[in-house]
């Protein structure tokens, strides 16, 4: 009976630490979450509205439709609590920051999209996108004397994803703790989440392009 009894204790115990370990996880999760929401640059608010109120004097239908984007960019930001998101979720994020970001470098930005229909609604992580993108522009593009241009890209191989946002600038040089905050939250939740394997993979050519690969598998 002593036996029985401590071997009921024991799984029971585990039992409970299984559940406070997966609450933890959850907890950890949703925080990540609301300090990528909070990573949202303030300086990006005020170039937009400074944007805004340049183009609103000469243009004012595309003022309009910046102001939509605007709208969409931050509603997309704050509202999303899950932790999911499908990949045209965190396309059209993307397309509404970097369509206000087209309206300030106005000539100095060129954006693609080259992503396969089939993959749109394939799920990952949500924000991990916008904050790759955004260090492209703010660390790249925006150095750039010249135009420069982002493409977006995705691509399957066998049971992996494959996102690459790549930039034209060719500026990114690595060090220790200093690829930005949210990039390092999407590279740690992917690793947390799917295992060391994936995550984000840097390679640059200097003064010709920089690429950020984002791995992760499949998830229907």
């Amino acid at each position: 009976n002593r036996t029985l009894g401590e071997g009921i204790a024991r799984l029971l115990s585990n039992q409970l630490l299984a559940g406070r370990i997966e609450e933890q996880k959850r907890l950890l999760a949703q925080s990540e979450i609301k300090l990528l929401q909070a990573q949202i640059n303030p300086h990006f608010l005020f170039n937009a509205l400074n944007t805004l109120a340049a183009v609103i004097r000469r243009d004012p239908e595309s003022a309009r439709q910046l102001v939509q984007y605007l709208s969409m960019f931050f509603r997309k930001s704050l509202k999303r609590m899950g932790n999911d998101a499908t990949l045209k979720d965190e396309i059209e994020h993307v397309d509404a920051y970097l369509h206000i970001e087209l309206a300030r470098f106005a000539d100095r930005l060129n954006v693609r999209f080259v992503v396969p229909p089939e993959l749109l609604e394939l799920r990952l992580p949500a924000f991990t996108l916008q904050p790759i993108v955004e260090n492209a522009i703010k660390y790249g593009i925006s150095q750039m004397l010249e135009a420069g241009t982002i493409v977006v890209s995705a691509q399957r191989a066998g049971g992996v994803l494959s996102v690459v946002v790549e930039d034209s600038a060719g500026l990114y040089q690595p060090k220790p703790d200093s690829d930005g905050l949210g990039m390092s939250l999407v590279d740690r939740r992917i690793k947390l989440r799917y295992g060391a394997e994936f995550g984000l993979q840097v390679t640059c050519q200097p003064d010709c392009w920089t690429r950020v690969a984002i791995r992760l598998p499949i998830e229907e």
